[in-house]
Formats: structure tokens, sequence, C-alpha cells
């Protein structure tokens, strides 16, 4: 990865992204996650090959009758 990604996605991450601790079980340690959200999957899709890391999923706003799309880096 070129520093001009590492910047741009520092970029995507610092406008559209949340960096957080997660738990997904009770019984657990939680772990750091970074989440970006876009409308735009070509973005997250070129993101994911850069890092070759973390998992897209979408789900719909009803109340904005949009599609949000997540990259998620657990």
């Amino acid at each position: 990865m070129t520093n001009e990604q590492k910047a741009y996605i520092a970029g995507i991450i610092d406008g559209e992204g949340s960096i957080m601790l997660l738990k997904f079980h009770n019984n657990q340690f939680p772990s750091p996650c970074i989440s970006i959200s876009s409308t735009t999957i070509e973005l997250l899709e070129w993101i994911k090959s850069v890092t070759k890391i973390g998992s897209i999923k979408s789900k719909k706003i009803i109340i904005l009758k949009s599609m949000q799309i997540l990259l998620l880096i657990q």
C-alpha cells in the first residue's frame, strides 16, 4: 500500500467511518472495529482490496429509502 493510498483511506475513515470497541459475546473482551459507511460499493471494494482485510455488508434504510453499505474491519 502506498503512502497516498494510506492517506486517502485515513481521510475516508475520518469523514465516513468510526473506530469502536465491540463485544460480540457477553463473555469476551471488547475488540477493535473500524466501520466505514458509504452508498458507493466500489469505494468499499477498493479499500477492501487494497487493505486485504474486512467484510462488506449492506442494509436498507427504510426512512431514507436508500441502501447503506458498510465495510467492517475487525
